[in-house]
């Protein structure tokens, strides 16, 4: 059986499974990475002499199953809460410095993913994949929403995603597809499961942009038309789930984008938003033995799912994708990894 190592650093402390490279000791941690929030976090409680760590203090998670260590969270100490047993520390990622910031600045003719590094880097944060995406003529950004909040609306309008990994690199970039990097047994590996597979509210999407720029073109974009026919675009999901372009399905649903200008564009959003909602016809979580190298936008499979298995039908010959990972390690629990869909 492999064994479990880890290494914890939040300031001027060190615990590890190490005993002489430790000058405290670990009780247990949980670290969380996810599409779907403000980013990562990590949970730890540890028993320490001397003063506890502070808050805005550098925090590292590194965790190992015996195939390689993978760091699993890079961040800060939000806070820490003193009791006669132990000091337990909060941590959050880089996602919280974007919550924190307001820019103001209006950008031309740059694309969405150099906003996006700008951005990131204004908040000293590590740049990971970052899509381009596509042009945008103008854009403007104003101070009371957070750079945050800004980055959340990009990676709508383009149907992509925006996380953090476990080194506190800032990722944004369209749903990932093709085999998968991580193959789990059942149930040799798999240890709980829940999964739900869902309609999507809307089967189908029409973009609708503004100016003229289709029909007049580039230099007169900024121009208002009567109709606006020109500057829209349709996409629909097919039966297997491929996105059909032009077509509308029984369930559309409208969006309205000031920063789109042609029906080009149009036409291109509507697919790309289109492909996010395919992504995601599976949802719910699976628990595996700890596997500290999975992270968001990780593509999994479940093998060897019993024939009469309820589940079989929803994962067996499929790539699913990981929106979130959680890592539990404690003495009762032992290291669990929770992928979520």
């Amino acid at each position: 059986m492999a064994r479990i190592s880890y290494e914890v650093s939040v300031g001027s402390l060190v615990a590890s499974s190490q005993p002489q490279k430790g000058t405290s000791l670990l009780r247990s941690l949980t670290c969380g990475l996810t599409m779907d929030g403000a980013g990562g976090w990590c949970s730890l409680d540890l028993v320490c002499t001397g003063a506890p760590p502070r808050p805005g203090e550098a925090a590292q998670v590194s965790l190992d199953a015996g195939s390689g260590r993978a760091t699993v969270f890079t961040g800060e100490v939000l806070s820490t809460r003193v009791t006669p047993e132990s000091a337990r520390v909060q941590g959050v990622d880089g996602l919280t410095r974007l919550a924190r910031l307001e820019v103001s600045e209006a950008y031309e003719q740059m694309s969405a993913g150099s906003i996006v590094r700008e951005l990131v880097r204004k908040a000293n944060l590590g740049v990971g994949t970052i899509e381009d995406g596509p042009r945008l003529p103008s854009y403007l950004l104003h101070q009371g929403p957070s750079a945050l909040h800004y980055l959340r609306r990009l990676a709508e309008q383009c149907g992509f995603d925006l996380y953090t990994d476990g080194a506190g690199k800032v990722h944004f970039a369209s749903p990932r597809r093709g085999g998968a990097d991580h193959t789990f047994a059942y149930p040799k590996q798999v240890l709980k499961a829940e999964l739900l597979q869902v309609q999507p509210s809307f089967d189908s999407m029409t973009v609708w942009g503004e100016g003229a720029a289709s029909v007049q073109g580039t230099a007169r974009g900024h121009w208002l038309v009567r109709d606006l026919a020109s500057v829209s675009g349709k996409a629909s999901l097919g039966a297997s789930g491929a996105v059909q372009a032009g077509r509308l399905g029984k369930t559309p649903r409208t969006v309205r984008d000031g920063a789109v200008r042609s029906g080009g564009d149009a036409a291109a959003r509507a697919q790309a938003r289109m492909a996010a909602v395919g992504s995601r016809v599976l949802r719910g979580f699976v628990e595996v033995l700890g596997s500290p190298a999975l992270k968001p936008g990780a593509l999994v499979k479940i093998d060897e799912v019993p024939t009469n298995h309820p589940a079989r039908a929803l994962v067996a010959g499929k790539v699913l994708r990981v929106r979130g990972v959680r890592h539990s390690l404690g003495l009762r629990t032992g290291f669990i990894t929770r992928m979520e869909f």
